[in-house]
C-alpha cells in the first residue's frame, strides 16, 4: 500500500512538473519471500557481485557502456559495505548470486532478466533500466527506473537514474520483517 501510494505521489508529481526530466524509481512490490536480510551483503561478502549489463539506449560500445554502468552502481546497494559490480566471475564474486541490469528491456522484469539477459531492447523517448538481483536464474529482488529525454551518459539523470535504481534494488527489509502493528511488511 505504501509503495503504491508513494509510486503515485511520484507519478503526479512528475505530471505537475511538465517538462522537466524526472527520475522516476520503483522497488519490486513486497513482500519479498525469496530475499533475506543480509542477502546482497552475502552475495557481496567477497567485495564484488557479477553484473551483466543489457541494452544501450544511446548506441555506440557495450563494453564500454556495461563497465559506466558499473562503475556507477559501485557502493550504491544497501549493504552496509563496500561492494563493487563487475563483468566477470572471479575471486571477488560469489556464484551464483548475480545483478543483471536491462536497458529498454521492453516488458521484461526482474524474474525474467534473471532467467535470460537476452531481449530485443525497444527504441523509446523514455530510458527504462530494470535492476535484478539473483540467485541463479531465481530473483531476489528488483527495481525499475525511468526518465524521459535522456541525450547520452553524460545526463546528470542518468547518472541519478542508474544510481537510485540500483539503491532501490536491495530492499530495507526482508518479508520476514515485522512491520508496524505485527504485520508483515507493513
Amino acid at each position: 500500500m505504501k509503495s503504491t501510494l508513494i509510486t503515485s505521489l511520484a507519478a503526479l508529481s512528475a505530471l505537475a512538473l511538465g517538462g522537466c526530466q524526472v527520475v522516476m524509481v520503483e522497488d519490486s512490490p513486497g513482500p519479498r519471500t525469496s530475499y533475506y536480510d543480509g542477502d546482497f551483503e552475502y552475495a557481496g561478502h567477497k567485495g564484488a557481485v557479477y553484473t551483466i549489463v543489457s541494452g544501450n539506449p544511446f548506441g555506440g560500445s557495450q563494453e564500454t557502456f556495461s563497465k559506466l554502468v558499473r562503475a556507477t552502481m559501485k557502493n550504491q546497494a544497501r549493504a552496509g559495505r563496500p561492494i563493487s559490480f563487475v563483468g566477470r566471475q572471479d575471486g571477488t564474486t560469489y556464484k551464483p548470486y548475480k545483478v543483471v541490469v536491462g536497458f529498454n528491456p521492453d516488458n521484461r522484469d526482474g524474474d525474467d532478466l534473471c532467467k535470460s539477459a537476452e531481449y530485443p531492447q525497444i527504441k523509446s523517448n523514455t530510458t527504462k533500466v530494470v535492476m535484478a538481483f539473483c540467485f541463479g536464474d531465481s530473483l531476489k529482488s528488483s527495481s525499475t527506473g525511468w526518465v524521459d529525454g535522456l541525450k547520452g551518459v553524460n545526463d546528470s539523470n542518468f547518472t541519478k537514474l542508474v544510481k537510485e535504481t540500483t539503491n532501490a534494488m536491495i530492499p530495507s527489509q526482508d518479508g520476514h520483517d515485522i512491520g508496524e502493528g505485527g504485520n508483515i511488511a507493513n
